[in-house]
């Protein structure tokens, strides 16, 4: 089954940061290995960060490739972390 990460900052989030992130990771203009989906918004009060995997194996590996450029960039840590095997996942 796939593996989901959900991600919540109850405060600002540096979105511009963010996108630095991704660009230099060289994530932003496609998903990454073993990124099945990925939906990042703002919300009331910070941003949500959704991403589905193919298991927790890529999920991790995907984590700990960036700790440092998070680190580096002053991404703050969310608020919230959750992590879960799904038992539906269905695109259209």
């Amino acid at each position: 089954m796939a593996f989901c990460t959900l991600l919540e900052w109850e405060a600002d989030f540096p979105f511009d940061r963010y996108h630095q992130l991704n660009a230099r990771a060289g994530d932003h203009d496609s998903l990454p290995e073993g990124c099945l989906a990925r939906v990042v918004g703002p919300v009331e009060t910070g941003a949500r960060i959704m991403e589905v995997w193919q298991s927790d194996a890529d999920a991790k590996r995907f984590s700990d490739k960036n700790s440092p450029l998070i680190a580096e960039l002053q991404i703050p840590p969310p608020s919230r972390v959750a992590a879960f095997e799904t038992s539906i996942f269905q695109t259209r």
